[in-house]
């Protein structure tokens, strides 16, 4: 009898034993609101590990230079941010990025300042949809420049001399479109008077070799990979613009920034072009969580060396002042919380 009694006594601390400690780590898909961190710093408090993250990167096309920044970020995160998985998703660009995380149709995306300030405001081409207040950046990835090419034996050498030919200005409603309307806007060009193209970068970089069309835009980072390939197998022409013009194109976007297009960016164009860019940003919305965003954001700092190593698009992101500054619309309260600790941020 003691022998049983024994033995249920045993059973019984087994069952109270596996009913305190069977906790399990929790998976997330969207933004990230029921995981903790193990690396968030300034915090002597012990927390539990995060549950599994698995996170959609909205990027673009392939031919411009929100692809491979998205995966070069995208694949830091899943290797250095604990329980992160993080999927490369391609778009039409920014102005569906910045959609798409506002709706919860993608977890975090790269979009151009411009169109974030937008889409925050519910001005421009988000006119009809409305203000996207629940945006937040979490950083900064590249400037993108507005470039256009041609072939050399077009003769065409500024902007202005497209009036009347057949040019390629990015897909429908993206970044590349936005730009290259707003200097077209101060040059008279508009689609009654040419005939305007809604085609991927490297598309449309494609059919300027092909003579299909007659130019081809991009905004993106330098250089841009589908004009870059066009380089490599035509000679090419990069179109500049006037004081005049680029003037009064900064004067009507508060977003652009005067830069240039460097002799040497592309094979064979040995001279500078003047033209403007932007910070392209990378969002999410306000409700993911803050431990999580602060951890994506120490990654992104301190794996920007690698990252601009394997891709000199991402330079820019080696200064960590660039990564958190000049922002058109607020910081995620995590990526405040991080910049702030390492000194980026005042």
């Amino acid at each position: 009898m003691k022998r049983v009694l024994s033995l249920v006594l045993a059973l019984c601390m087994v069952f109270a034993l596996v009913a305190c400690g069977g906790g399990s780590s929790t998976t997330t898909t969207g933004g990230g609101s029921a995981s903790t961190s193990t690396s968030s710093g300034g915090s002597s408090e012990s927390k539990p590990a995060r549950g599994n993250v698995i996170w959609t990167f909205g990027t673009a096309d392939t031919g411009g230079s929100m692809y491979p920044a998205g995966a070069a970020v995208s694949q830091t995160w899943t290797n250095n941010v604990q329980g992160m998985k993080c999927n490369t998703q391609t778009s039409t660009g920014s102005f569906q990025n910045v959609q798409d995380v506002a709706a919860g149709e993608v977890d975090v995306a790269v979009a151009t300042a411009d169109v974030v300030l937008n889409g925050y405001n519910g001005t421009g081409k988000f006119a009809d949809i409305g203000a996207l207040s629940n945006i937040r950046v979490i950083g900064a990835v590249y400037t993108s420049v507005l470039s256009g090419v041609t072939l050399k034996s077009s003769g065409l050498k500024y902007i202005h001399d497209l009036q009347g030919k057949r040019v390629a200005v990015g897909p429908a409603s993206s970044a590349t479109e936005n730009a290259s309307l707003a200097a077209f806007n101060v040059m008279g060009i508009t689609k009654d008077n040419t005939s305007l193209e809604n085609l991927g970068l490297g598309d449309g970089a494609d059919a300027v070799g092909d003579g299909i069309l007659d130019a081809a835009f991009g905004f993106a980072g330098l250089p841009i990979g589908g004009q870059l390939n066009l380089a490599a197998t035509k000679d090419i022409a990069v179109l500049d613009m006037t004081d005049a013009e680029l003037d009064q194109v900064l004067a009507n976007n508060a977003a652009y920034i005067k830069t240039k297009i460097p002799a040497g960016t592309y094979t064979g164009v040995d001279y500078d072009c003047q033209t403007f860019g932007v910070k392209c940003l990378i969002i999410v919305q306000d409700s993911a969580d803050e431990d999580l965003i602060y951890d994506l954001c120490k990654a992104l700092n301190e794996g920007a060396a690698d990252m601009a190593a394997g891709n000199a698009l991402l330079k820019d992101m080696t200064d960590p002042t660039f990564l958190c500054t000049q922002m058109p619309i607020p910081l995620h309260p995590g990526a405040e919380r991080y910049y702030k600790e390492i000194g980026a941020l005042g």
